[in-house]
């Protein structure tokens, strides 16, 4: 104990660790990061794809089918961790809940997205299928 019997209070955290900076490339300098690199691949290939497209209709419903399975999963995943928004975890001695209200409400808008591109490709899956059935 101190000399005058009481204790100090515990510092306080919003000045203890300084306020995150979030800074994102503009023009050339984002392809110095990895999802600008993707991004351009993804134009790139795209371009390509829309070119090769109407001559090879059997790929095209491959390539619809593969990327309609990879966003179904990835909508189950995000509604799957949406649902966990009441779940409880102890943290040492506290209750917290797994999620806190903003990261409840990018999941519900990740969710609804993922949703809407998954029902996207869907749709693109049965007009390659159309097209490649004689």
């Amino acid at each position: 104990m101190s000399a005058g019997g009481a204790v100090p209070p515990p510092p306080n955290p919003a000045v203890s660790f300084p306020a995150p900076r979030i800074t994102l490339p503009a023009g050339p300098d984002i392809l110095r990061t990895y999802s600008g690199a993707f991004v351009c691949l993804e134009i790139v290939s795209g371009a390509a794809w829309a070119t090769i497209e109407p001559q090879k209709q059997g790929q095209d419903f491959v390539y619809h089918f593969v990327v309609f399975v990879f966003y179904f999963g990835a909508f189950l995943l995000e509604a799957a961790a949406t649902s966990l928004h009441d779940l409880q975890c102890n943290t040492t001695m506290t209750v917290q809940p797994l999620l806190d209200d903003n990261q409840y409400n990018v999941n519900v808008a990740a969710t609804v997205f993922t949703f809407m591109t998954t029902a996207c490709y869907g749709c693109s899956l049965v007009l390659a299928l159309r097209r490649w059935r004689p």
